[in-house]
């Protein structure tokens, strides 16, 4: 037999580079004979763990789709006058960006479910392999990861693809794969079977993960994952609950306020704060062209993505993230000052080399998620610890005597300038209710408009799949 190591690896990595090519529901996973005899033991399994974690890295997805169509769909960045055609849609005002033909919604649909189709292949094994005691792992551990793992990507669909839990129209999710079935033609699940199933598989891995490992799936990212879940079906005591949790584990640290301006370079890669995110280094790295600095960064390739000047002018000269994170110096030629925008752009610089980590959860999270909690429970609570936060850790003096609405978004503006390209700021607007206007291109957006409350299912699912339908309005 073949090396089984390279078969599962390769294999699953080649399933998710075709994410940008077929419907989810035609294409086959990349499996052979050899690889469905292969998963016979837990060795054999543990590296097909790591195909799917692999998957993970997939720019089409959590590597670089996600942080930035939630911040170019939201209010706080834009893509350049000067830009390589790479979502130039998002500037404009009429929104045709948001067609079912377009690229982005395409390449997340496929690379999400493409995930799900390697965990359903993973998942297929479980109960039938027996535990290897040579091993440090278990084959509950392994297979907890990959019920983690699919819920995560379950729950990013349905984020972007549906309705918010509980309002509007509920009965448009998601289709719901759970079983490797190439010929099945799924219709949408309601919301509510969608997120059910998330909190099926978060409670199968709840608990049962025994690698530490913060380049793969952990416990404290199962808590987060639940933290998630529950601010999205507005049950806020749980997401107070497992926000605290985390808070009080070891396994993260909040970064100081003299550590926040490093925790994104080459060597800390998220430091003491990382929980969760995917290993990138130079030899396994996305091309120049599709990571997440092609266009983020002035020194990348394509260097158009920025943040307006209108969201840094709001940010205090005490602010340890000015300056660091968010910059008016630019690395490439020509200089920010040259571009032709007005106001002009600012510089993210979080992520500056292809290989450096990229952090898909940090525990900085949890203070807002847990902030957002408090908000809608004991917002005077949240209040207090709004402040105690930033003025530790970020912003020393930071004091804010808000309450009701402007309360809600300052908690979530101080989000998106902790959590900014790290995939929150559309989502977390659209789980709120908050409609914006973009300061930079005009665009405006709220719950008044389909586009602000779904993605557009992909055109050549329609058309493959006659079982489902498209989210009204496109």
């Amino acid at each position: 037999m073949k090396n089984i190591k390279y078969i599962i690896t390769s294999l699953l990595i080649m399933a998710s580079a075709t994410s940008c090519s077929n419907e989810f529901l035609e294409e086959k996973p990349q499996v052979d004979v050899e690889l469905k005899e292969g998963i016979t033991n837990e060795k054999n399994l543990a590296v097909a763990i790591l195909g799917l974690h692999h998957s993970l890295q997939s720019t089409d997805s959590y590597g670089a789709m996600i942080p930035t169509l939630n911040e170019l769909l939201a209010d706080n960045s834009f893509v350049s006058l000067r830009n390589s055609n790479r979502f130039s849609g998002t500037r404009q005002t009429d929104l045709s960006y948001y067609v079912p033909q377009q690229i982005g919604f395409v390449s997340l649909w496929a690379s999400l479910y493409t995930i799900i189709a390697n965990a359903n292949f993973v998942l297929s094994y479980e109960g039938k392999i027996q535990d290897d005691i040579t091993t440090s792992e278990t084959p509950d551990s392994l297979f907890a990861q990959a019920h983690a793992i699919r819920a995560m990507a379950f729950y990013d669909l349905a984020t972007h693809f549906s309705e918010i839990s509980g309002n509007g129209n509920q009965d448009m999710g998601v289709p719901l794969p759970l079983v490797l079935d190439v010929n099945t033609r799924l219709s949408r699940s309601t919301v509510a079977q969608v997120y059910n199933q998330i909190l099926s598989d978060l409670t199968a891995a709840e608990g049962k993960i025994l690698n530490t490992n913060k380049k793969q799936m952990n416990n404290s990212a199962v808590d987060m994952l639940f933290s998630r879940y529950y601010l999205a079906i507005k049950n806020y005591s749980q997401a107070d609950t497992y926000s605290q949790k985390i808070l009080n584990s070891n396994f993260s640290s909040l970064a100081t306020a003299a550590q926040a301006p490093t925790i994104f370079s080459a060597t800390e890669e998220g430091g003491s704060e990382a929980i969760f995110k995917l290993e990138f280094n130079d030899k396994d790295l996305p091309g120049a062209n599709d990571g997440i600095t092609a266009t983020w960064y002035s020194g990348g390739r394509y260097r158009q993505n920025f943040a307006t000047r209108a969201f840094y002018n709001k940010l205090s000269t005490a602010d340890v993230r000015k300056d660091s994170w968010f910059t008016l110096t630019s690395v490439g030629s020509p200089a920010i000052s040259a571009f032709p925008d007005n106001p002009k752009p600012v510089d993210v610089a979080k992520y500056k080399t292809p290989a450096t980590d990229v952090i898909l959860m940090r525990e900085s999270e949890a203070v807002f998620n847990q902030l957002e909690a408090l908000y809608y429970t004991n917002p005077s609570s949240a209040l207090a610890k709004l402040n105690t936060y930033v003025s530790t850790y970020r912003v020393p003096g930071y004091a804010f005597a808000g309450s009701g609405q402007n309360l809600l978004e300052e908690i979530l503006f101080q989000k998106n300038i902790e959590l900014f390209l790290e995939g929150f700021r559309y989502r977390d607007l659209k789980r709120n209710g908050i409609g914006f206007t973009n300061p930079q291109t005009g665009v405006v957006l709220n719950s008044s408009k389909y586009q602000f409350k779904a993605f557009p299912i992909p055109l050549g699912e329609i058309l493959s799949n006659p079982n489902i339908k498209q989210f009204p309005g496109y």
